[in-house]
Order: C-alpha cells, then structure tokens, then sequence
C-alpha cells in the first residue's frame, strides 16, 4: 500500500498540541458530586473518535442533558483527529478517554508503540472501517481497489487495518495509492473524480452522499472479512483504570446515556452537535446518528450497549495475527478492562 502524501512525526505533534489546546464544549462545574457526596467533580478531557460529524453527536448530548455532571464528571470535549493520534493523547495524559478502534490499539500495542491504555466500553459492536467510492467508478468489490487512488486522514485506522483487509479479501495493497486528505475534503474530492474512494466508516456514508449530491455510493465494509473485530471502544489508560474505577464506571454510563439518548432522537442530537459547531450539516448529522443504532446494539440477545466479550477480543487479535498486521503474543487483557465493561 503506498501513500504519497506522509505527515512527519514532528508535525503529528504540532497538530495534536493544537487540536487539543482549544476546548470545543465542556460541562461547568456547578453539575452534582459524584460518588463522594459534595466534593467538586471530577475534570476529564475526552477527544472525539474524528472530528465532530454525526457520529459523534452522544457525547455533546451527554453533556448538554446534564448526564455527565449528574455523575460528578465535568468534560472538555475535543475534535479527535483518528486513532492513532488519540492513543498518543491518552498515553501522553493530554486527554482521559476517547472512543478508539479496537483493531488500531490491538496493532499500536502490539507493535510496541503504545502502551498503558485499556478500553472499557465498545462503541461499535463490529468494525465500522469501510472504503466508499461511487457507483459508476467501476469499484464494486474490493479487488477492484488495484490500481485505484484512495483518500484517507493521516492516522486513520482505516489506512492502518488496508493492508489486513486487502490480504484477507484476496488482493493486493501494494498496489493501492493512499493519499492524506482532511476529513472534511474526502467527500468533495470523491465528487470532483481527484480520488478513486476514500477510508470512512460505513456510519459517515450520509455524510459521504451529501457531498456526492445524491449520487450512488458503493460501500466495501471491512467487517465482511474481519468478523471478529469490534470497532471504536471507549477508552481510557490502565492507570486510570486501575487507581480510578469509580470515575470510569461514572464516565462510561453516562456517555452510553447519551449515546442511547441520541439513537432515539437522532435529529434532536443532530441539533445539540449543530449548536455547538455550526458549520455541522444536521440533515447528513442525523442520518449518522441513526446508522450508529445499528452499530451499538450487541449480537448477544439482552446485552447491555457497551458490552464486550473476551472470546471475540481474542478473535479479533487472531484475524490480524494471520493477516500479518501484528505479531501473536498480545492478549485480550492487555486491551480491555473487562470488569470496567457494562454487563447486563
């Protein structure tokens, strides 16, 4: 898989002190103690999974219906910029938790270059990574990739797991062309024929067809070849986890709250995340939000949204093993605190 577009270690750095020196939304400090009765609440920055599109409306809905200040939790919502450079943040104690996808921290810890983070709550029940392109592209299943230029942020999981999907869907990487594009800027060249596809999730595809302006988009979903995978889980560091049980058990319920909230109005979430970025298209926004219903709810009958089962984790790190993404060795409790992780 080529890239011919690559961000430097040093400017990686620079954009993440700059995503993460402004505060996009927080709770003030008037909100209910937590589990320690009349003390201040707890202060916590949690960076979202990408940006601020639909997808990431129950946060903000968390935070705007009092649902973290109820839980003794005041949050400082920043903009995420991909997995990668949000397990950066939480190793580095920039930020405390952000959603990130399960299959990036398997490769970041397994390669080494992470450590210290556990997830304690899945977002997405299987892999929402995707790659889009339209209809009359002539791209209709993932062999037809070859020879095709495809547009992806820098540090997305999606250009990450590529290699692992093209081994296990039978084609190959090499011989792709990725380029870094901003999150904003897939969709516009996508519509304008500068790329062949690009990496999103399969929840962003409203977002994706309303740039295309009504056009028919294909969807090549990597969940089709890495059964095993979850996708964004909530995440936090192992310190926390271990010295702070209490505030992960407050902070997850409470953003699980939300995101329930927002799957049942998605268009009264969509306005919440349109009040505090406005630039945010709330038609494309609420269709998101609706998408995220079926990528929360768990394939275990009567489980509780969030939940995450050991068997499937250990899968999960089996598919990338034998697709050569990451070396065996890593195990299921090296990536989640699974008695952080809701149960029924």
């Amino acid at each position: 898989m080529r890239r011919n577009t690559r961000l430097p270690a040093a400017l990686l750095a620079v954009l993440l002190t700059a995503a993460l020196s402004t505060a996009c939304g927080s709770d003030d400090d008037k909100g209910k103690a937590g589990s320690s009765g009349g003390s201040a609440p707890d202060k916590v920055t949690y960076i979202t999974g990408f940006g601020t599109f639909g997808r990431e409306a129950y946060a903000y809905v968390a935070q705007d219906k009092g649902y973290f200040s109820d839980a003794g939790v005041s949050v400082t919502i920043q903009p995420g910029q991909g997995s990668a450079i949000s397990l950066a943040a939480l190793a580095g104690g920039r930020a405390q938790f952000a959603p990130v996808d399960l299959s990036s921290t398997i490769m970041q810890v397994g390669s080494g270059k992470v450590s210290g983070v556990t997830a304690v709550a899945a977002v997405h029940q299987t892999t929402d990574a995707a790659v889009m392109a339209l209809a009359d592209s002539g791209i209709s299943k993932p062999s037809d990739l070859e020879g095709k230029k495809i547009a992806d942020p820098a540090g997305s999981v999606i250009g990450a797991l590529f290699p692992a999907y093209a081994k296990l869907a039978g084609f190959d990487a090499d011989k792709v062309d990725f380029v870094n594009l901003e999150p904003q800027q897939l969709g516009v060249n996508l519509a304008a024929g500068k790329v062949d596809a690009v990496g999103q999730y399969r929840v962003g595809r409203p977002n994706i067809e309303n740039a295309v302006k009504g056009k028919d988009v294909v969807v090549l979903p990597f969940g089709k070849f890495l059964t095993e995978s979850y996708g964004s889980a909530v995440t936090t560091t192992t310190k926390i986890a271990e010295e702070d049980p209490d505030l992960v058990r407050r902070f997850t319920s409470a953003l699980l709250k939300g995101m329930r909230y927002a799957i049942d109005h998605p268009e009264e979430a969509a306005s919440v995340l349109a009040k505090k970025h406005p630039t945010v298209n709330e038609k494309a926004a609420a269709a998101e939000i609706e998408l995220l219903g079926e990528a929360v709810q768990p394939k275990k009958d009567g489980a509780p949204i969030g939940t995450m089962d050991r068997e499937r984790v250990a899968g999960a790190i089996k598919a990338l093993v034998d697709a050569g993404a990451v070396k065996s060795g890593v195990k299921p409790e090296q990536l989640v605190s699974f008695d952080l992780v809701p149960k029924s």
